[in-house]
């Protein structure tokens, strides 16, 4: 007897398509069964079909909350790109005011370059959810050249700077560091990070500090890291290791109000990871959240400029 009051029991496993394991369809009877081969076959044929079922249904539910995720992302992107092209709108009318007015050349230029720096952050945006569904379909790839990784983080410092004018951006960085490497993507991934640390930092806790330094070490030579560090709040540590998962927000931002699509660093960790770098999070005494990525490189000792080695 296999359990009290029962004689008889027979279990099907019940797979996916794939060989994974939903489950086992079982039969218990308090009698003794006595079955035929074409009773097992029968049971056998039964369990397939509840199998295709529950992997159908399964895979209906997966649609539904990713058709449900994208409305999500595309409703708060909507909302997020409404902002810059606002400022956007008002800063071309304002300029068009001044040059009726006769303004200086410093006026217009100062017009000019914050109607560049909302373009530019209106096309991050665009770009994010463009990124995201190259990743979704399998079409996400990395296009290598040489360019001055200093010179593309110096960019991306002014045009957070132009964003948040509130906020002190600090620079630890050799004075030049030629890569390998996607300048756009990982340019991307620059601003990504600065945004971040700019969104939960209060401007008066501290500066948002960028640090990039050439390490070589025996376990893991020749690589340049680089570092985003914030004087936010910080987050838990169960937050910690979900913040490059894709739509994860941690719950102190949905509780600070701060908005998100949730889309940010997980581009981030797909970008660092195609060029076969690493990235993560990690609390900083004193307060706040250090975001450092490793990329491999290769070291001219002689010209002192890094060069990266292309993605597999």
């Amino acid at each position: 007897m296999l359990l009290h009051g029962i004689e008889s029991y027979i279990g099907v496993p019940l797979n996916r398509r794939d060989g994974s394991y939903f489950g086992t369809l079982c039969a218990l009877d308090p009698q003794a069964m006595n079955l035929s081969d074409a009773d097992f076959e029968v049971f056998q044929l039964l369990s397939q079909l509840i199998s295709f079922e529950l992997e159908a249904d399964e895979q209906r539910r997966k649609r539904e909350a990713e058709k449900r995720a994208l409305e999500d992302i595309i409703a708060i992107a909507a909302h997020d790109l409404r902002q810059p092209l606002a400022v956007l709108s008002g800063r071309a009318e304002l300029l068009t005011r001044q040059v009726r007015r006769g303004a200086t050349t410093e006026q217009l230029l100062d017009g000019l370059n914050g109607i560049v720096a909302q373009v530019r952050r209106a096309t991050r945006l665009s770009e994010a959810l463009l990124d995201v569904a190259q990743i979704e379909m399998g079409g996400f790839t990395v296009s290598a050249a040489h360019f001055d990784l200093i010179e593309m983080v110096r960019q991306a410092v002014e045009d957070a700077q132009t964003s948040a004018p509130a906020h002190t951006f600090l620079l630890d960085t050799p004075a030049t560091l030629l890569i390998w490497g996607d300048e756009r993507r990982l340019g991307e991934v620059v601003h990504n990070l600065l945004d971040n640390a700019a969104k939960y930092t209060a401007p008066d806790s501290g500066p948002v500090v960028l640090s990039i330094a050439v390490l070589d070490t025996p376990e893991r030579p020749q690589r340049t890291r680089l570092c985003v560090r914030d004087h936010g709040r910080g987050v838990g540590d169960d937050a910690l290791g979900r913040l490059f998962e894709r739509q994860y927000r941690a719950p102190d931002a949905t509780r600070q109000g701060v908005r998100g699509t949730g889309l940010g660093l997980y581009i981030v960790r797909q970008i660092v990871e195609a060029h076969g770098g690493s990235v993560w999070a990690e609390h900083v005494d004193g307060g706040g959240l250090r975001v450092c990525l490793d990329l491999p490189m290769n070291v001219d000792t002689e010209g002192g400029n890094a060069h990266h080695r292309p993605a597999a």
